[in-house]
């Protein structure tokens, strides 16, 4: 049966408070008239984190706060167990889960609607989409934090901003210009555009219920309904919204009022004038935006050549004795089977057997191994096929590649493998190894972050070194020792550069490689100074991918279980930088 874990904190007078993200949730049900099971984690408030008072009686629910499941651990919460072998974590992949789930039990249900046109509404991760990450980071984080400035909360202004623009409309011309939209059955050039009533169009949808009850809650507990004065657009939003007799028979398990006093003089912070989608051309767009002008990467390569660090790789990839012989796996098992085209097919071949055979090598019975950013899940199936005496985990934050790798796991009826959707912050979850093919940027940081925390192994394959910049899970250089002798400008100059690996011909090609090997001697480096022996290698063929380093990372108890001798005997250590 399907399950949500939701935090919550007690009071000492045996009250219950909840963080705005278990508001959130709560409302969403109510809405959706959902029969989920509830089960609440009792945990420890956190140091300047809001909580709000609410009634539980209306809901059918558990309290665990000594025995926590594993799945509620794994993940951060909110997160909601679908069966055994699946996870989805994530605020508004949770929410979208249970509108989901009560459609499946009634089909005809009003909430439906909040899916929105084509059931996209907030269907894109907030990793990859600024709307999605406005909704379920941004103005949550507002919510968690205390709210005691008389400055409007920055989220609500840009949310203000944000309604002033045109309205997002699937194909547009066909309400502005076609006789079928037209009161007088005329085509004109100068039809007005529908108005924006709601936070994504002409229609509610999941968006509005989430920036509704924030903002509800907001106006409730920190200031007083006179603020509403200074977000005229905003206003207009939240009034009509809180006539909808769905919404706000939802609100009372909320249960204070708000205490702020009425004399505060609140004002609006100034925002920019720029939407809140990416599809929108006047979204934000960064002034200081890197360009690899050719004499600033050569500036910045001889800061890196100045400091005599050796760039030097494995002759051959860790586990390259490891023999898999694909005749004896199942077409599921595959690329074939993962509908790849026949171009990239061969290619797909040769990476697998590169990422697999360390993994293969390294994996002890009982491990639990992790395919971060796992796509359609073809490393990660092909690892659960051949090694079932491990548990496979494949972590990926869109839906619809995960649900084909679900496809392809229930044909080759494998029982080891959990299917995680979520963000790769999201994920805490205890295990052996990481692995990732491909993963953009700042996600092969992460991996490895989260390897390192963990104890774990890591085999990497990284891709996208030009999209590497600090954010709030990362900063760069990673290395202690390339912090000291390099600026944080010239190391992304060099990212930049590494992504410039065309064809052979091509006169930066060489430059980009040499570039690739210097970000993934800065990972090495981190990883080293934290107990790890790292191998860096090219795959086999080279041709196989642009992106053709291989990082493995051992930590310092695991390398003595593997038998150091057995892996030196396997790869030379000594051999000269591309």
């Amino acid at each position: 049966m399907e399950e949500i874990y939701l935090e919550l904190f007690s009071t000492e007078e045996n009250e219950f408070l909840a963080p705005i993200e278990t508001l959130v949730v709560l409302f969403t049900m109510k809405y959706c008239d959902s029969r989920l099971k509830i089960t609440f984690i009792l945990t420890k408030q956190s140091h300047g984190v809001n909580s709000y008072p609410i009634n539980l009686e209306n809901f059918s629910h558990q309290i665990l706060s000594d025995e926590i499941p594993e799945n509620a651990d794994t993940c951060q919460l909110p997160n909601l167990k679908l069966n055994s072998m699946s996870l989805v974590a994530g605020l508004c992949a949770c929410l979208r889960q249970i509108i989901k789930l009560s459609i499946a039990e009634c089909p005809d249900h009003f909430c439906r609607n909040l899916l929105g046109f084509k059931t996209s509404s907030l269907l894109a991760p907030s990793e990859s989409s600024p709307w999605t990450r406005f909704c379920e980071v941004e103005l949550i984080s507002t919510l968690r934090t205390h709210v005691t400035s008389p400055e409007i909360p920055e989220t609500i202004a840009r949310f203000e901003v944000h309604m002033s623009q045109p309205l997002r409309l699937h194909n547009i011309y066909k309400y502005t210009m076609s006789k079928k939209f037209s009161r007088d059955g005329t085509v004109t050039q100068d039809r007005i555009v529908p108005e924006h009533l709601y936070a994504e169009g002409s229609f509610m949808t999941l968006a509005d219920t989430i920036i509704f009850l924030c903002i509800n809650v907001y106006l409730r507990f920190f200031t007083n309904p006179r603020v509403l004065d200074l977000i005229p657009l905003t206003a207009k939003w939240y009034n009509k919204l809180m006539t909808d007799k769905h919404l706000s028979r939802c609100l009372s398990f909320i249960t204070l009022q708000s205490t702020s006093p009425l004399n505060i003089d609140y004002f609006l912070p100034d925002v920019p004038n720029q939407s809140l989608y990416k599809s929108d051309a006047k979204r934000y767009r960064p002034k200081n935006k890197i360009y690899t002008k050719q004499e600033d990467v050569e500036n910045s390569l001889e800061i890196i050549k100045n400091t005599g660090i050796d760039l030097g790789m494995s002759k051959r990839p860790l586990g390259a004795d490891i023999e898999i012989d694909w005749d004896e796996i199942p077409f599921e098992a595959n690329p074939d089977g993962g509908s790849l085209p026949s171009t990239r097919s061969k290619r797909k071949y040769e990476q697998l057997e590169n990422l697999s055979r360390p993994v293969l090598k390294l994996a002890k019975p009982g491990d639990v191994i992790v395919d971060f950013c796992s796509g359609s899940g073809h490393l990660g199936i092909l690892i659960a096929y051949l090694r079932k005496d491990c548990t496979v985990i494949l972590l990926e934050n869109k839906e619809e590649s995960l649900n084909r790798s679900k496809l392809r796991v229930k044909k080759l009826k494998l029982d080891n493998v959990r299917f995680y959707q979520c963000n790769l912050d999201y994920f805490k979850g205890k295990f052996d190894i990481g692995m990732s093919l491909h993963a953009c940027g700042v996600a092969t940081d992460l991996v490895i972050q989260h390897c390192i925390k963990r104890d774990a192994i890591f085999v990497s394959c990284p891709c996208c070194y030009g999209s590497v910049q600090n954010c709030h899970h990362i900063s760069y250089p990673r290395s202690n020792f390339f912090k000291s002798v390099i600026m944080v400008r010239d190391y992304l100059i060099i990212g930049h550069a590494a992504d410039q690996t065309h064809d052979e011909k091509n006169v930066k090609t060489k430059q980009g490689y040499h570039c690739m090997s210097i970000i993934d001697a800065d990972r090495k480096l981190q990883a080293e100074e934290c107990g790890y022996t790292v191998f860096i290698s090219k795959l086999v063929p080279e041709n196989c991918t642009p992106k053709n380093n291989l990082l493995v990372g051992i930590p310092g108890d695991s390398f003595v279980n593997n038998c150091i001798v057995s892996v030196l005997e396997n790869v030379n250590l000594t051999s000269s930088p591309e």
